[in-house]
């Protein structure tokens, strides 16, 4: 047992598991009795004990494994003590007692019987408490490859664990990296698109301009400010559209431009998606969602609230045709 203040790692797995001898069990709890810190340790050596009692499956090692450890331990040193010495006084009592034998006149003490066994007890009792160490060696190796099987068992559930956390975080990679493929497809897709709105042959070019005339300034000077412009594409087969506008100005708090395409037939106009200009005074609608094969007249833009309208507010503040 340790005699240091707490008990050491060792004695305490043994404490747990219930192999130290009597007499150390009882050391032992008296010392557990005292000590919070040890008692805190052994509780967590229950609990391990208990969990891997009720996942793991213990397995009886191989039998070249179990042969090995018990030549191991039969190489370990026994230590035979010499047995005690006869006490003089019980040579001196006998000294005068004799035997006729043979007629050689040989003096044999008549307590040697008596004395042979005492030695005999004296090894008995001397060698009964190496035998009985030897008794806790079978009981060691038996913890041993227990604690042996409870660690496999948990290597490999740890191992079983960490693959699973890996396979895991790789189907999530996964996932993640094809939905980016997605979008990037759908964002190809987009524009090669709206270049086709650009360059078809067929497209329908609309110019758009501000609505109302600009004001003059002071003796009739035009402002250097360049007017805004609007260029639209517009492929009716397909529903396809591509607006492009430059110089536009800045819209309200709370407010947004709105593009219309005006059908050929004189139908209400039909939302074709809200804008903002950046702070240069650009901006372009893409490819919003139109019905297909409607002609359109031309384009038209006004001023409406956040998120749009779906019929436009007048004054129309930019047309094209």
């Amino acid at each position: 047992m340790n005699n240091e203040k707490h008990l050491s790692e060792d004695d305490l797995i043994l404490f747990a598991l219930q192999f130290l001898s009597a007499e150390q069990m009882q050391e032992a709890r008296q010392h557990v009795a005292e000590c919070a810190e040890c008692r805190t340790g052994i509780g967590k050596l229950q609990g391990d004990l208990v969990a891997y009692a009720m996942t793991a499956e213990v397995e009886a090692p191989p039998a070249q494994a179990k042969d090995r450890l018990m030549r191991q331990i039969a190489k370990e040193p026994k230590t035979v003590l010499a047995p005690a010495p006869i006490a003089s006084a019980a040579i001196s009592g006998t000294a005068g007692a004799t035997v006729s034998g043979s007629g050689t006149g040989a003096e044999v003490p008549r307590s040697a019987p008596a004395q042979t066994e005492g030695m005999f007890a004296s090894r008995q009792g001397r060698i009964l408490p190496m035998e009985s160490h030897d008794e806790h060696k079978p009981r060691r190796a038996a913890w041993v490859l227990a604690w042996t099987g409870w660690a496999a068992a948990a290597g490999c559930a740890f191992v079983a664990g960490l693959q699973m956390h890996q396979r895991e975080q790789l189907q999530n990679s996964m996932a993640e990296q094809q939905t980016r493929l997605e979008e990037t497809s759908r964002r190809a897709v987009h524009a090669q698109d709206a270049l086709e709105t650009l360059t078809a042959a067929n497209a329908q070019q609309v110019a758009l301009h501000l609505a109302v005339a600009t004001p003059k300034g002071a003796h009739g000077a035009v402002p250097t400010v360049p007017s805004p412009v609007a260029m639209a594409a517009y492929l009716a087969d397909k529903g396809a559209l591509v607006f492009v506008a430059t110089h536009m100005t800045p819209v309200a708090e709370g407010k947004t431009y709105e593009l219309w395409l005006l059908p050929a037939d004189g139908k209400s106009p039909i939302p074709a998606g809200t804008f903002k200009p950046d702070a240069e005074g650009s901006a372009s609608v893409v490819m919003p969602e139109l019905p297909k094969g409607v002609p359109a007249k031309g384009f038209g833009v006004t001023v409406e609230n956040d998120g749009g309208s779906s019929t436009p507010t007048l004054p129309i503040v930019m047309a094209g045709t």
